[in-house]
Formats: C-alpha cells, structure tokens, sequence
C-alpha cells in the first residue's frame, strides 16, 4: 500500500513536469513543419513526444523522428527515438516496449554511448517495476547506474538510485533502500539550484523505510523534512507527508506504542495534532480537484473514527468515499454522455457571453446565474426521468423473458412427463397384451404333436415356431426399451449398465460402463431422464459416429452427479447438425434442464464427440 502511494506521486509529478511543459507544445507543434535544418527538426519532434508523454499522437511525433533520424544515420538520435517510441506504449503492449528498448540499446551500444545506454536500462528498470518484476527491474538499475558511474553523471546516477532504492524496497531490502535513498540525499542536497521537489521525494522514501522499520521518530523526521521542501516547492505533495505522519500515528495507537515524541516534534513543526495534519491535508489548494487524494484523506480520517470508536462517522465517510468513487467511473464510462454535455456547455457558454454583453449590472448578471442554474436543473431532471424510463423498460423486458422462460419449461415438463407415461402404457400393453397373446399362442402350437409326412410342412412349422419366438422377444425388448424393468427394481445404475451390455453385444463398437464415487438415489422422474438422456446419445452415436470404442461415465461427489458418454467416431459440428442429429441434442438438452442439470457437447470433424451432464446432488429448494 506505501508503494503504491510512492508510485502514485511519482506519476503526479511526471504529469506536473508535463502540464508545465504543454504551454509550448502548440507553437513547437507549428514551428516544427517549418524547420529546414532536418537534425533540429528531430530533436524538436522528440521533444513533442516527450511533452506529450504517451498514447497514439505521442508515438506519431517519435515515428516522425525516428523516420528523420534514419534518413540523417544518426546513431544517437535513432537511439533517442527508439527509447521515447518505448514511452508511448502501455503496460498492456510489454512486447513493443521491450522491442524498442532493445532497439535503442543495440543502437547506442554500437556508439558506446553510455548516457544513451544508461537512459534505456534506468526506463526498463521503471517499466519492469511497475509491471512487478522487482528482481529484473533491480538488476537493470544496476546496468543504468554503472553506466552513469562510467561517465561520471553524477545527477543521473542520483535520479537512479531514487527509483532503485524505491524497489528495493518493495523487495523488503530496507537497509538497502535507506543507503540508496541516502547516498542520492547527499548529492541532491548540494546540487545548484537545488531541486526541493527531487529532495522531498527522497525524504519521504526515507520515511518510509524507517516506518516500516518500526523507528517511528526517524520516520517523522524525514516526513516532516520531506514537507518542508514540498511546502518551498508550492507543490501539493505536502498532502502526502501529513498523511503519513497521521497513518502512521495511527498504527501506533492500534499497536499501543507510545506517540509522546511524535506529537512533540509535529508540534514544533506548527501542527497540533493527528487531526491538524489532516484538516490541512484537506484545506491544500488543488486537492477538490483530485479524487485519487481525496480518497487518500478519506481514508486516513476513516481510520482515526474506528480507532475512537465512531463507527456512525466512519460509516457514513465510507458511503460518502464510494458514491465519490461511482460518479467519477459514470464520469470516465459515459463518453458520449460527456461529449453531449461537452456540446451543450459550449452551447450554453456561448449563450452566457451573449448575454453577458447586454447585462451592465450585477442584477442581470444574477438573473443570468439564476437562468443557467434552472436549465441546469431541467436537464437533470430529463436525465433522471430518461434513466428511469429506461430502467422501466429493461425491467419489463426481463419480466416478460422470465415469464416466457416459465412457460417453455411449464411446456416442456408436460410434454416430458406426457412422453413417458405414453410409453410407459405402450410398454405395459405390449408386455401384457400382445407379448401374452404371443407366449399363448407359443404353448398352443407347441401343443400340437402332428407327424408331417411332408418335409416342406414340417420345415414351415418349424419356421413358424420360430417366428413367433423372435416376436416374443422382439416385443420383449421393444417394451423393455420404452420402460426398461430394472430401472425401476434395480435403479439407474443397472440400468445404464444393462443398456450399454446391450449395446456392446448388438454393435459393431467396443462399449464400457465405469462408476466412480459413492452411489447416490434419485427420484423416478430424475432416474427416467438420465436413462433416456444415455439412451438417445447411444443411439446417435449407433446411427451417425461410426466409433469404435464407446465409454459411458458416472461420477459420485459429495455435490455433484456427472454423467458422460464419450465415442471415438467421426465427429462433427454442433452448430450445424443436420435436422434429425439436432433434435436427438435437443431432446437431450431438454431432458437436462427438466432435472435442473447443464448440459455440454464437445465435437469436432475427425476427433470423436464428447456429452457432459452435470447435475447438483442437493439443490437448492425454496424457502
């Protein structure tokens, strides 16, 4: 958390040294075109790049010099270019970054330019750092360091040791931090003119590495320092020491370390107390309009009401943090809401100046306040009322779709629990109807003892005898396959055994049966729709995979029941099955979502076809 604050102001400060910049960006941007002489022109498009610092119009005006570099075979500023073109490219594009860096390096090292090769290998040493890798980001400011040390650069090899020391830290080196941090001090502190801004940032890395060292008065004493060249400098991280100071006060309040030195020296420094360095964190000029501060203070003020004990106050610091942070993302993923308001505030500026060149006193001025005020107000109100509106309609939208969905699943369950008693019917009265009309009707040839004279008469009884024993079983299976007779005595899993013993003895395909886990029983209804789910992915594979190896699966855990049927057949795609195919998946995926299970099919041409069920053990009931 204390590095990511470093970081954070680290990034502020570049952002500062930019803004102080841009005041030229727009007449170097309109002198640049100009320039005849080609190597000032580059050196003016990377100062363009540079300013801008990063995205596509910063990485436009590097390409610019890099092209211009080419043309003029200047190593140093194809290196240059190369290293600023690293610049332009996000966390996100690690690949370019570290493409161009290599560039840039390959490039000054052909010219042995130390300072060039310094720069890039201190860059690096920043990117892997932010990209974490703390090892790597150490041992390139190692490289960028003695490289500096080569050339005698004693301000860079200052600036280096500042980011090195920084993720030593992060590291937890902290002794080696503190020397590194100490030894860039001493060169900053006598550097003409001083940079009190480069001094402070050394301090308060100081401080904190003394803090986490547990030295708590050492730590005040570099915050207090590192705020006092802050305060010279004009520069808002003066916020950041006085939060320190008071965090860590209050880390020592949880831990009952006693604080009395502490108070005593912030007091010398013109605070009174914890809650003095936060009200003037609050009171720094520019803090209203960053939100990444603000929540810093709000964070340290929520940590000093909860140590009181004033969790009311607490509480409501919190909401007020999180409805900060939510209209500042609907600010940054409203775009084009922000572009409407962009048009209309320039609309409305405009209306105001117009109006402003009629007004000669202050009454009209204020009626003017008053006017943009009330359209103010009427354009929110129409935005509430069309958010509303809108919500409205979504919530309808959904209604019907749940509605919609019942009433499929309502349909469904009828046609399911319809199929199946039909078949169970069908089964029982061929069982009982025509597969005893058939056993009757068995016993009575088989009664008839005739002595045939005639071979060809005795060939045709037998064949007779015959064929009603294949109907007898022929019926037989058919009524066991619409309602099999060990589903309901011996339950689904000799039941699914039975069907695919059945199937490796009737089918060209080797078929196997495994159950892993610890059986667990199902109601009729379940157990029916499992078996008719393994039944129809059986009888696809049998008229459309060609397999030769087929495996059905049972899984047992303590929350789930998985059932797979896997072939090694030809495959194919599941998104454009011809008719007959889809509808057995259907039929499937239907029977799945009736038992309140999720149903997958992976298959592709040549690779075989794979059917998941997955189906929860206890689920959830209403209340």
């Amino acid at each position: 958390m204390e590095l990511k604050r470093v970081l954070i102001f680290l990034c502020y400060l570049t952002c500062r040294l930019t803004f102080a910049q841009s005041d030229n960006l727009d007449s170097l941007k309109a002198r640049v075109e100009t320039m005849p002489d080609d190597s000032l022109k580059t050196e003016t498009l990377l100062r363009i790049a540079y300013i801008l610092y990063a995205g596509d119009e910063s990485e436009l005006y590097a390409q610019k010099a890099l092209e211009l570099a080419k043309k003029l075979k200047s190593p140093n500023l194809i290196g240059r270019s190369y290293h600023r073109l690293a610049w332009c490219h996000g966390l996100d594009e690690m690949d370019k970054k570290t493409a161009y860096l290599d560039s840039a390096a390959v490039t000054f090292t052909s010219i042995a330019d130390y300072y060039g090769l310094g720069n890039v290998f201190d860059t690096k040493g920043t990117i892997l750092m932010e990209y974490g890798s703390l090892a790597d980001a150490n041992d390139s400011y190692q490289q960028a360091y003695n490289y500096y040390s080569r050339i005698g650069n004693e301000e860079r090899k200052a600036g280096v040791l500042n980011n090195w020391a920084i993720a030593e830290y992060s590291r937890g080196n902290v002794n080696e931090a503190i020397q590194k941090f100490t030894t860039a001090l001493e060169f900053r502190i006598e550097e003409k003119p001083i940079s009190h801004i480069d001094i402070a940032r050394l301090y308060q890395g100081l401080g904190e590495c003394y803090r986490l060292q547990g030295n708590l008065e050492l730590a005040t004493r570099n915050y207090l320092k590192g705020y006092e060249h802050r305060k010279v400098a004009g520069n808002i991280g003066v916020v950041e020491s006085m939060l320190s100071i008071a965090s860590m006060m209050y880390d020592a309040a949880e831990q009952n370390i006693d604080t009395t030195s502490i108070q005593e020296m912030i007091r010398e420094n013109g605070f009174d107390n914890s809650m003095n360095l936060i009200e003037r964190a609050e009171n720094t000029p520019g803090v209203a309009d960053r939100i990444g501060i603000q929540e810093s203070i709000m964070d340290v003020k929520r940590r000093r009401f909860l140590l009181n004990e004033d969790f009311e106050a607490a509480y409501q610091l919190l909401l007020k943090q999180k409805q900060i942070q939510e209209e500042y993302k609907l600010r940054e993923s409203s775009l084009e809401a922000m572009a409407d308001l962009k048009v209309k505030f320039e609309k409305d500026q405009l209306t105001i100046q117009l109006l402003e060149e009629e007004v000669l006193n202050q009454k009209k001025q204020e009626q003017v306040t008053f006017l943009i005020i009330s359209l103010a107000g009427l354009f929110l109100i129409s935005m509430i009322g069309f958010l509303y509106y809108q919500n409205r309609v979504k919530s309808a939208q959904i209604e019907l779709k749940d509605a919609h969905r019942e009433q499929q699943i309502v349909s469904m369950r009828s046609m399911l629990e319809g199929q199946e008693k039909e078949r169970s019917r069908i089964a029982r009265d061929l069982h009982d109807g025509l597969g005893n009309l058939l056993s009757t009707l068995k016993v009575n040839i088989g009664s008839l003892q005739i002595n045939f004279d005639d071979s060809n008469a005795k060939k045709i009884y037998g064949s007779a005898s015959q064929m009603i024993d294949e109907a007898c079983t022929e019926v037989r299976k058919i009524a066991h396959e619409m309602m099999p007779q060990a589903l309901k005595k011996l339950g689904l899993r000799k039941a699914i055994e039975d069907l695919v013993k059945k199937m490796d003895a009737t089918h060209p395909f080797d078929a196997e049966f495994h159950v892993h886990g610890v059986e667990q029983t199902f109601d009729d209804n379940t157990n029916v729709m499992l078996y008719r789910i393994v039944q129809e992915a059986l009888n696809n594979i049998v008229k459309y995979a060609k397999a030769s190896e087929v495996s059905v699966q049972i899984t047992y855990s303590d929350e789930w029941f998985d059932l797979t049927i896997e072939d090694d057949g030809v495959g194919f795609d599941p998104s454009s099955s011809d008719s007959e195919k889809g509808m057995g998946l259907k039929s499937i995926a239907f029977r799945t979502e009736f038992i309140g299970g999720t149903y997958d099919i992976n298959s592709r041409p040549g690779v075989g076809t794979l059917v998941t069920i997955n189906l929860p053990l206890h689920p959830k009931t209403e209340a």
